[in-house]
């Protein structure tokens, strides 16, 4: 299945007119393979903190939450305009798209993309920022989920610019933009005109009356769905028929026959337009774009997921269970309970160790068993970071086994050595008070959450053997997924992106040209094994 995606990738997915150096680039938000997947020999081992194995940090003006995007020696990442009171919070709009030279991390030009539908940020869930770029290479296409998208050659001219009101009727995190050959593939509201008259906010930080879709108006008219946009004119070449609710991530990949093909979903809390709640398969090969392939209905159904699959199964998590659909018919094939019969490494701080347990009940989640967002298939097991509880989990898609292993809510580092950094169990620092540049307390589930459960997670990332697991206080997880359980055997680390209580984050770790890229609210950041970085950390501009 890697093999053929990976060819789809090179030679269809994202019609690069340069040969795919997967080494070299990060095209997009879900990587050059489509799937958060590549391989590597990553660093394994850093601080922030100490400065231990960083290549280059460089500061950002404002915050922002989008992943970082390399293509050979250029980096693409957004963050917000400055703001210059802590009361502009609630209502920013506008993005800068950055370009830095990957090698140095200095700056090489920038452009702003307007908005139009303030929000506040460095929200839990979401800002104008949540977009990764995409590049193919020769462009870059930023987005504003305040309402644009702009394409820029690479040393920063315009090409085009796309504005429009976004319907705004809840927070979303990560329907990230996809690259599928000419097409960039996009969620928003079908009737831009209709959808601009549903806003969550009357004024910043005061809601409006109603969300309801708007009196004497079709229904799917504001619905949100999968758009297909043309990358060279930013124009709309089609639109999905089934919807796709904005909480949920869509994930391309390929049929058994080649076709290409996307995952996606509706449903979840507050209400939303899309109906009925379940589960699509939509084509995107040439001459087909759009069509859907099946649609299965799920009563109860939570996609606050990525919507991976392969060529046999697709996966979701309905309620406390996990669910695996046919790939060629949508039909439900195993509905596997998450809360029962689980084996689980549970910490036991009287022992300052792990206890194994077996059989046993656990509540994983609320309404749904996962992280929003925190979760990825590699092989036969789903991975997620648990909702109620300080868990990574896994599943095995095809028997069910599921197994827990008790992470760190939150890593404390030391400033001069690994051996003295303070891991904190079942809850994280009681005075986390994140600030942007300017020194304001920005970055809502910051101050008072460890970045798990009810909040929208980065992806996880797997580079070679190692899954990397961030959340928003800046600790980021390495799992060794070669171990035969997942025992405590298989945490390899537990790493800084800045100091405990003061760090934010909602990027995925990107991985291109044997360096990992994360950005935080202060900075973006370069992480480089020993062998690569050398002794000193670079500033960049």
């Amino acid at each position: 299945m890697m093999s053929t995606l990976r060819a789809v990738i090179c030679d269809v997915l994202l019609c690069f007119c340069h040969p795919l150096e997967a080494d070299d680039n990060w095209p997009q938000p879900a990587g050059p393979n489509g799937n958060w997947q590549v391989e590597g020999d990553p660093a394994v081992r850093w601080s922030v903190t100490r400065g231990e194995n960083i290549r280059w940090r460089t500061p950002m003006p404002e915050a922002g939450m989008s992943g970082v995007t390399v293509w050979g020696n250029r980096l693409f990442v957004t963050t917000h305009v400055p703001i210059e009171t802590l009361e502009e919070k609630d209502s920013v709009t506008d993005i800068i798209g950055f370009c830095l030279d990957t090698d140095s991390g200095k700056l090489l030009w920038q452009v702003t993309l307007p908005g139009s539908a303030f929000i506040s940020l460095a929200g839990g869930f979401t800002d104008g920022t949540v977009f990764a770029p995409i590049t193919d290479g020769e462009h870059v296409w930023f987005f504003n989920r305040c309402g644009a998208m702009g394409c820029y050659d690479m040393n920063g001219r315009q090409v085009w610019l796309r504005e429009w009101t976004p319907r705004f009727k809840h927070n979303n995190r990560q329907a990230e933009p996809y690259l599928v050959g000419n097409t960039i593939l996009y969620v928003e509201v079908a009737d831009k005109e209709l959808g601009a008259r549903v806003q969550k906010w009357a004024a910043p930080g005061v809601k409006a009356k109603s969300t309801d879709v708007p009196e004497g108006v079709d229904e799917k008219a504001v619905w949100t769905y999968l758009h297909g946009i043309d990358k060279r004119t930013g124009e709309v070449l089609w639109r999905e028929n089934v919807g796709t609710v904005i909480h949920n991530t869509p994930v391309v990949g390929t049929l058994p026959d080649g076709r290409i093909a996307v995952s996606h979903a509706r449903g979840g809390p507050h209400q939303p337009f899309e109906k009925p709640f379940g589960h699509s398969l939509t084509s995107l090969a040439s001459g087909e774009e759009g069509r859907t392939l099946w649609s299965t209905d799920l009563r109860g159904y939570d996609p606050s997921f990525a919507s991976h699959w392969n060529s046999k199964y697709v996966f979701g998590f309905r309620r406390g269970h996990h669910i695996v659909l046919d790939t060629a018919t949508g039909t439900l094939l195993r509905d596997q309970p998450l809360y029962t019969g689980a084996t689980v490494w549970k910490w036991n701080a009287r022992n300052n160790d792990w206890s194994r347990q077996s059989n046993v009940a656990v509540k994983a989640g609320k309404g749904h068993p996962n992280t929003n967002q925190a979760n990825i298939v590699i092989g036969d097991w789903h991975w997620f970071l648990s909702h109620n509880v300080h868990y990574l989990g896994r599943v095995h898609v095809e028997t069910g086994e599921v197994e827990y292993l008790e992470l760190p809510a939150q890593l404390m580092a030391d400033e001069h050595s690994r051996e003295h950094d303070v891991w904190l169990w079942g809850q994280g620092h009681d005075s986390n008070l994140p600030h942007n540049a300017a020194g304001f307390a920005v970055g809502d589930h910051g101050q008072t959450g460890t970045g798990w459960g009810h909040i929208s997670a980065a992806s996880p990332t797997r580079v070679g053997r190692y899954l990397f697991l961030p959340v928003v206080t800046g600790t980021v997880y390495v799992i060794d997924m070669t171990v035969e359980s997942l025992s405590p055997e298989a945490l390899v680390a537990v790493n800084d992106l800045g100091p405990g209580g003061e760090t934010w984050t909602l990027a995925t770790v990107t991985f291109a040209g044997n360096r990992l890229f994360a950005h935080t609210m202060k900075e973006i950041i370069c992480i480089e094994s020993p062998a690569e970085s050398g002794s000193q950390t670079q500033q960049g501009d």
